[in-house]
């Protein structure tokens, strides 16, 4: 069972790299957006208005995407945990891996799509406060590809993974 583990250690690691290189790279045209924003005075709402008002915009900010940063990192964390667990399942693994893989790969497009939606709002902004927005689509558009790129892969390894999984019980099975 350990072999099993460490077989699949590698996939699992992979998955959770290619998931915040993702994350990261909606995070640079979002904190660009976002910048540019405050610098026209453009208050922002909620929890990054909180924080930028008691420690300054620069700071008030990074904080922000360090906050949400952090929350995507340890929900990834569960969910990848969660998948190992489930290869690791002697009963139920046919459904409980796929399912979780499911879960994992849901978790991921909601959360790109959110924010890649918000970037989309910010420059919506500052193209209405008269900013030429073009540089900032731009890096949108090719970190976006990025994050396509990235999810992609995500998805491919979940089912590479899958097939070692059932290949290996079968083997196992075969040989018991």
């Amino acid at each position: 069972m350990q072999e099993l583990l460490r077989s699949h250690g590698r996939e699992h690691l992979a998955i959770y790299s290619l998931a915040t290189l993702a994350n990261f790279f909606l995070s640079v045209p979002q904190y660009i957006a976002v910048n540019t924003a405050l610098e026209l005075a453009v208050i922002p709402k909620g929890t990054t208005a909180s924080l930028i008002a008691q420690y300054g915009s620069s700071t008030g900010l990074l904080l922000d995407f360090l906050r949400s940063g952090l929350i995507f990192q340890g929900v990834m964390a569960v969910l990848v945990i969660g998948l190992a667990g489930a290869a690791t399942s002697r009963r139920g693994w046919r459904w409980q891996y796929p399912l979780t893989g499911v879960f994992v790969s849901t978790y991921l497009a909601y959360h790109l799509g959110g924010k890649f939606l918000n970037a989309l709002g910010w420059i919506g902004v500052l193209g209405t406060s008269g900013v030429n927005v073009s540089d900032v689509y731009g890096d949108l558009f090719w970190f976006g590809l990025g994050t396509t790129i990235c999810y992609l892969l995500v998805v491919l390894v979940l089912r590479r993974s899958y097939g070692k999984l059932k290949e290996e019980r079968i083997t196992l099975t075969v040989s018991a």
